[in-house]
């Protein structure tokens, strides 16, 4: 989970202001209550945007399988509130992760199951753990039109034959979700070029989005033969 987090350049958000700031820019997306999902003492309930889509769709899943909610218990979580217990290398600070409540049989058994064949499938990541009892889950891939993972059923813990059950998946990473540094964007005069100066935590796809631009087009207008940026560097954008 870590790894991929790093390699994919998503941030590890520190204070909860942070955490409020990507959800207002819509960087993070708000886990919410529906017919499927539930919500138990979540401080912050924002995740990335494929991360999301996996909850609610799971949800719908279980809900189907087990005539119950999926609760989840935890979203994001800023490094300045991590509990004591908590691995250094914990992903929450980045929202790529959701915890889910540990549920009693049948539907202890189907959530096992399901998430062993999503973790086998490389969309997910997931950990059982027990102080507190729930389910770490780290969403590593999912696209925005989902190819289908086949899920167990509540009852025998295997799917049954002909029955596809469908959890979105894929292979698009999550959306990157920058530092919390605000754009600092200035307009020249004569040729209206756009520049951006690099902040700590950029990376071009953020900034791309940012700005109406894309990865390619600043890579051209800035001569640039990788993704690697400096703290202080003036990016051309238009």
């Amino acid at each position: 989970m870590y790894t991929t987090a790093h390699s994919r350049d998503l941030a590890f958000l520190q204070a909860r202001g942070d955490i409020y700031e990507a959800a207002e820019d819509g960087e993070l997306k708000m886990l919410s209550i529906t017919d499927d999902l539930d919500l138990e003492r979540v401080a912050y309930p924002f995740v990335l945007p494929a991360t999301k889509r996996f909850a609610d769709s799971l949800a719908a899943e279980y809900h189907k399988g087990c005539g119950q909610r999926l609760i989840v218990t935890s979203g994001s979580r800023p490094i300045d509130e991590q509990p004591p217990n908590a691995s250094p290398k914990s992903v929450h600070p980045t929202g790529m992760a959701v915890d889910f409540h540990k549920p009693a049989e049948p539907c202890l058994t189907w959530l096992r199951k399901n998430l062993l064949a999503l973790e086998d499938a490389h969309v997910i990541e997931a950990t059982e753990e027990h102080h507190p009892p729930h389910f770490h889950v780290a969403v590593l891939h999912q696209a925005p039109e989902p190819r289908r993972a086949v899920l167990a059923s509540a009852t025998t813990g295997a799917a049954s034959p002909g029955t596809k059950t469908n959890v979105a998946a894929g292979d698009v990473a999550p959306t990157p979700v920058s530092n919390r540094a605000k754009s600092s964007a200035s307009t020249s005069s004569g040729d209206d070029v756009t520049t951006y100066r690099v902040r700590a935590g950029d990376n071009l796809w953020t900034i791309a989005q940012r700005h109406n631009t894309t990865v390619e087009r600043i890579e051209q207008l800035n001569g640039l033969h990788g993704s690697r940026l400096r703290v202080g560097q003036t990016l051309k954008l238009r």
